[in-house]
C-alpha cells in the first residue's frame, strides 16, 4: 500500500458574501476566506502530536491556536513547525472577486456552498500532489476542524466533481475519497494546530485592515514558505501548494501585499 497520509484542514476568515469589508466599507465580515492544510505521514503523527503538546506547554496555549497567541509566540510556532516533516497547502479567496458565482449559489446554503467550493480548490491542490507522486485515494485521510457545517454536503460535492469533472483540473479529485473526509474538534487533535497555523499565516499575509494600518504580516509565511509543496522543476509555489483564486492581480492586491504574493510565482534561478 505504501505511505499513508493524514491531511489536516482549517480556515481563517468567514463565509459571509453579503456584507464584507472593502476599501469603501470599514465594517462587516472578513474580506477573505483562506484555507490552510498540513499533510502529515500518518506513521509520524504520534511523534508530531507529542512535539506539539510540548510546544503548547511551552507557549502556555493548549490547544495551540494562533488567535490566542502573541505575534512572537506565533512566529516561534511557525519556525518550529517548519522543522517538522510536513507538506503545506493553501487557498486564498477574496470575496470581492467571486462575481456571478455568488448569484449561482444564492439561497440559505450560500455560505456552506462557498466554503465547499474553496475547500474543493484546496483538495484539488492536494490531489495534484498525490497524482504527481502516484499515491492512491486509499492512502489519504482528510480531517477538517469541526465547525457548524454540513460535512455530508461537502462529501456529496466532492463526489459530484469526481463523477462529472467540470474541467480538467477537477480530475485531481480522483485522488480524494469523499468517505475519507471527517471533522474533528480542534481540542481533540493537537495536529489540527498545523492547519490553523497555515490558514492564519496565509490570511495575515493578505490582511490589509484598519487594525494593522493596512500593513499585512508576512513573518509567519516566511517561516513556513519552504514547507509548501512546490514545482520540482521550477520551485514555484503558486498553483502547486498555494492557490490565489483569480490571481493576485485580479484580487487587486497592492504594494507589499502584491509583491509578497507574486514571489510565490517566482521560479528558482
Amino acid at each position: 500500500m505504501g505511505t499513508h497520509f493524514t491531511l489536516f484542514i482549517d480556515e481563517s476568515g468567514d463565509q459571509d458574501l453579503d456584507k464584507f469589508r472593502t476599501d469603501e466599507r470599514s465594517h462587516g465580515s472578513d474580506p477573505f476566506l483562506v484555507f490552510g492544510a498540513a499533510l502529515v505521514p500518518t506513521e509520524l503523527l504520534p511523534a508530531i502530536r507529542s512535539e506539539l503538546d510540548s510546544l503548547a506547554e511551552k507557549l502556555k496555549c493548549d490547544p495551540l491556536h494562533c488567535k490566542e497567541m502573541s505575534h512572537l509566540k506565533t512566529a516561534y510556532f511557525a519556525r518550529q513547525a517548519s522543522q517538522l516533516r510536513i507538506q503545506l497547502f493553501g487557498v486564498v479567496s477574496k470575496k470581492a472577486t467571486v462575481g456571478d458565482y455568488k448569484s449561482d449559489i444564492e439561497g440559505r446554503k450560500q455560505a456552506e456552498d462557498y466554503y465547499n467550493k474553496c475547500a474543493s480548490y484546496l483538495l484539488e491542490r492536494v490531489g495534484d500532489f498525490m497524482k504527481e507522486h502516484e499515491y492512491g485515494p486509499d492512502q489519504l485521510s482528510v480531517i477538517f476542524e469541526e465547525k457548524k457545517h454540513d460535512y455530508q454536503r461537502l462529501r456529496n460535492f466532492i463526489h459530484t466533481i469526481r463523477k462529472r469533472p467540470i474541467d480538467e483540473r477537477a480530475n485531481s479529485m480522483a485522488k480524494i475519497d469523499p468517505l475519507a473526509i471527517r471533522a474533528v474538534k480542534k481540542g481533540d487533535d493537537q495536529a489540527l494546530a498545523l492547519a490553523d497555523l497555515t490558514a492564519f499565516s496565509l490570511y495575515q499575509s493578505v490582511n490589509e485592515s484598519h487594525s494593522n494600518f493596512g500593513h499585512p504580516e508576512f513573518r509567519y509565511m516566511r517561516e513556513l514558505r519552504s514547507k509548501f509543496w512546490k514545482c520540482s522543476k521550477t520551485g514555484k509555489i503558486a498553483n502547486f501548494g498555494l492557490k490565489y483564486i483569480s490571481g493576485p492581480i485580479k484580487m487587486a492586491l497592492k504594494g507589499d501585499t502584491l509583491d509578497f504574493a507574486l514571489k510565490m510565482y517566482e521560479k528558482k534561478k
